[in-house]
């Protein structure tokens, strides 16, 4: 069986703070004892000292009177300390000469030690001394059997608060616990529903404490994996477009060169239609030409970094100008400008793409007699056209892959759609900005700022 974490920390508190209270009760217990133990001793020494000091000055007494007998002197002071639960042996080193000890009991002992033994099952404390000169030894032991009782006793209290302290510990203790885990518990049922797949649920931020911070901290984590997820799934949505529209681009063209490949082959046909049928193939193999090179370039400059250079925005778009302006002829357009100095850091060949893209694309939507107008100033350049203009769906969509306002036009014309896609990738890897302005029926404004 698993067991919780709120379980483990409850069994190890536990168990540590009930170490902790019985070795504190015990380590008291037995320093009582010990205190106790040095009590008693102390009052044996002092009572057996004045038993020694009453003797010997009785015994002193007898003497000068001519009627010493320690044995009935000894006597009188045993059966005065029977009394008080003190036994009493007197005699030499070889003999004894009264005693008030148990048969059975032999105590043997130093002169002028203390210890303990055992009578009779109880204990006593036992001192041994030379009185009279060294003449006798007086053995002192009083009962001690008290001592124990009192231990006894005395453990037995401790247990029983020990017993109910644990008691009442292991009852608050388990409260708190389960409080203090119901957090966990919330994130953990949390995490459970967002794993199972509702992305609604969110973990408990009330309180000041460490699980409120770990459920924000929770929280920003799950909105941001849900961000992560929603761009990766936008990504892939992207993706999947390209796909589809790059399908759709390339199966137009390829199945005009295989038809009319096929018709150049097995058809008898005149020599200027066959002419016409292998023209069109070229016009469709270019068509196709355009499309790989145009996603090869914006793979490149989504996976290496542009190599900057100062560069002449003017001296760029003059140079765009000259090359565009037969196109723009042939379609009877007239491309002006409006150059100023302005110069910017930047790749020449990927900005003189860049230039020539916007400007042919402004060619394509003007109608014949439009104008389209280049200029720049310091670090901004303006391509500007008086063409059919844009709606703001269209607006919002023209830098996507494939997309075309006018798919037939833009077809006929050879166009795939992948031009502006090109170019804000171009102007994404300069660090630069590309807005739009247009409005249906009075042209559009393509701004640069670098």
């Amino acid at each position: 069986m698993r067991m919780r974490f709120w379980q483990k920390t409850y069994i190890l508190t536990l168990i540590l703070f009930l170490f902790c209270l019985y070795l504190g009760l015990f380590s008291l217990a037995f320093y009582t004892y010990g205190k106790n133990v040095q009590n008693m001793e102390s009052v044996c020494r002092a009572e057996q000292d004045y038993l020694l000091k009453s003797f010997e000055r009785d015994y002193a007494a007898m003497t000068e009177a001519g009627s010493a007998s320690p044995s009935l002197l000894m006597e009188s002071y045993g059966s005065f300390y029977r009394g008080k639960q003190v036994l009493l042996q007197f005699g030499t080193e070889d003999s004894v000469i009264y005693s008030t000890f148990p048969k059975d009991a032999e105590p043997d002992s130093k002169s002028g030690t203390l210890t303990q033994i055992r009578i009779g099952g109880k204990r006593y404390v036992l001192i041994t001394s030379d009185v009279c000169d060294g003449n006798y030894v007086l053995r002192y032991a009083k009962d001690a059997s008290s001592l124990d009782e009192e231990f006894r006793a005395l453990m037995i209290t401790y247990a029983a608060v020990a017993a109910a302290v644990s008691l009442v510990l292991a009852i608050a203790l388990l409260f708190l616990l389960k409080k203090l885990s119901l957090p966990l518990q919330r994130l953990q049922k949390a995490t459970e529903a967002i794993t199972s797949g509702d992305r609604t649920v969110r973990a408990d931020e009330s309180g000041k404490d460490e699980f409120a911070d770990l459920g924000k901290s929770f929280n920003q984590m799950v909105e941001t994996i849900d961000g992560q997820m929603q761009k990766l799934a936008e990504d892939a949505e992207r993706k999947q477009m390209l796909v589809d529209n790059m399908a759709h681009e390339m199966r137009t063209p390829l199945t005009s060169i295989r038809g009319y490949a096929e018709y150049i082959e097995k058809a008898a046909v005149p020599e200027e239609e066959k002419n016409d049928a292998a023209g069109r193939i070229v016009r469709e193999s270019d068509r196709l030409k355009k499309i790989s090179e145009k996603i090869l370039d914006t793979a490149f400059l989504r996976n290496n970094p542009v190599k900057r250079e100062p560069v002449d925005l003017s001296f760029l778009l003059a140079e765009t100008k000259e090359r565009l302006s037969g196109k723009a002829e042939a379609c009877g357009v007239t491309v002006r400008s409006d150059l100023q100095p302005g110069r910017a850091d930047g790749d020449p060949v990927l900005l003189s793409l860049l230039f020539d893209n916007l400007t042919e694309n402004a060619i394509k939507a003007c109608a014949e007699g439009g104008t389209v107008t280049l200029s720049s100033s310091g670090r901004t350049v303006t391509v500007s056209d008086d063409g059919k203009g844009m709606t703001k769906e269209q607006l919002s969509h023209i830098t996507e892959p494939f997309y075309r306002t006018d798919k037939s036009r833009s077809r006929a014309e050879g166009g795939a759609g992948l031009g502006l896609a090109l170019c804000r990738q171009i102007v994404s890897s300069h660090g630069a900005e590309m807005t739009f302005e247009s409005e249906p029926g009075k042209g559009t404004q393509v701004f640069l700022k670098f």
